[in-house]
């Protein structure tokens, strides 16, 4: 935990954890220069090139960082997506990647970090969550854009 020392009194004072929140969460992007907005269900987003990061809140047992990647692909795609996700998850520690088959056969790739809330975060333990957790997102899809450089699909809206 950080701590500050105070040299008129020679103490220690410690950050405490408290529980994080929304607001905690939108201050963190503050102080460490985030870009960021509020979507219509109160929930934030962070934009990076080729992902935006959410920040979902688990009732208030836990807090996740999920990213989807901006491209999609069709299902003949899925076996290489796949292996990516396999390799991804068996040499990493996270995030943890995923794929989802939507209607019409689109597929996605998400990142995703969860974080329990019991114990809360102290402030600075919130802005290496955001950092490190927006990192790690954007560190898959990086590789996921290296492994398929060309468009996956025609339109890249679905």
């Amino acid at each position: 935990m950080p701590s500050d020392s105070d040299p008129r009194t020679d103490t220690t004072v410690v950050a405490a954890p408290a529980p994080v929140t929304a607001e905690r969460v939108l201050e963190a992007t503050h102080r460490l220069g985030l870009r960021y907005f509020v979507d219509d269900e109160g929930d934030v987003g962070i934009p990076w090139r080729c992902v935006v990061v959410h920040v979902i809140f688990q009732d208030t047992r836990a807090v996740q960082l999920r990213g989807t990647w901006h491209r999609i692909a069709d299902t003949e795609h899925l076996s290489p997506l796949r292996s990516l996700v396999e390799e991804w998850n068996a040499t990493r520690i996270g995030p943890k990647a995923f794929l989802t088959v939507g209607d019409g056969g689109i597929v996605r790739l998400h990142g995703e970090i969860t974080y329990p809330l019991d114990a809360g975060m102290t402030d600075a333990q919130i802005d290496d969550f955001v950092f490190t957790g927006c990192r790690l997102i954007v560190a898959l899809v990086r590789e996921a854009e290296e492994f398929f450089p060309d468009p996956l699909r025609g339109n890249l809206e679905p």
